[in-house]
């Protein structure tokens, strides 16, 4: 949410997410989007991922569609995960995200409600099976998010994901799908393993007008059918390198119960090609 407004207000933008850390983790995506009417943006966008247990490079493709009007935004993602070589694992599906604002649209004191539902469709090797096993997952995703002021921002989000059937019981290996595009995650590792729900808030603090910049902390808890819980906590600044620039970077820590700790970085530069005024 904190982006969104400085983003449709450009005709087309560019994006650089690069994150690492961990067990030799890089992933980078890069994304291009661009006004095809007043209220409406298209985007494309292409990751890459890798770590020191991968056997190759991991690629995802996304083209996101976004409406905008007054006080509401709606938004849907469709994703593709081509079958890896080494694994045979991949995934394909979509998210729908609407947002509305519970106060009036020029409301500093804003109120927004976000509900977000996914589908998504896996292909992969099951422990103890010899053959790959393909399922569906879907999730439900509710996000509130209050705004005092423009100046502290509040995000409290909780999401539920479905128990794939023939699947619950057994451990995935090497599956493809990051969960992350089905629902917020509060994490930059990726979530492979099936989750069951996912809880997380988030805090920010602008420091504009002094500053053109964002402060931000979240913390998210994520319960998984077959490992561990996961305890995520993030933290970043986001700052306006120039009218048309951005840079956001961010740690996270992230911490599987039972485990050690892993830590992750990013960074994430957007360029916006902002119209000339005539």
């Amino acid at each position: 949410m904190l982006w969104l407004p400085a983003s449709l207000f450009a005709a087309r933008w560019l994006e650089n997410d690069y994150i690492y850390g961990a067990n030799g983790t890089k992933e980078d995506s890069l994304s291009f989007y661009t006004s095809i009417s007043q209220r409406f943006t298209v985007g494309a966008q292409a990751s890459a991922y890798h770590n020191n247990l991968s056997l190759e490079w991991l690629y995802s493709y996304r083209l996101p569609l976004m409406y905008s009007g007054r006080g509401k935004f709606i938004s849907f993602t469709p994703f593709v995960y081509p079958v890896a070589g080494s694994t045979r694992s991949g995934a394909s599906g979509g998210k729908i995200d609407l947002v509305t604002s519970l106060t009036g649209a020029d409301n500093d004191n804003y109120l927004h409600l976000t509900l977000s539902g996914a589908l998504a469709r896996q292909r992969a090797m099951l422990s103890g099976a010899a053959d790959k096993k393909s399922f569906s997952e879907t999730a439900f995703q509710l996000q509130i998010e209050k705004s005092f002021y423009k100046q502290f921002i509040f995000l409290v989000s909780g999401t539920g994901f479905s128990n794939p059937s023939g699947v619950s019981n057994r451990t995935l290996v090497a599956p493809a799908l990051d969960h992350a595009d089905m629902a917020y995650t509060g994490a930059f590792s990726r979530v492979t393993a099936l989750p069951e729900w996912i809880m997380g808030v988030q805090m920010a603090r602008s420091m504009k007008p002094e500053y053109d910049s964002y402060l931000y902390a979240g913390y998210s808890k994520i319960s998984l059918r077959r490992a561990n819980a996961v305890n995520s906590v993030t933290a970043g600044i986001r700052m306006g390198l120039t009218e048309r620039a951005t840079l956001d970077f961010a740690y996270n820590a992230y911490k599987p119960e039972g485990a050690d700790l892993k830590s992750y970085y990013r960074l994430l530069f957007k360029f916006y090609f902002i119209p000339e005024k005539r």
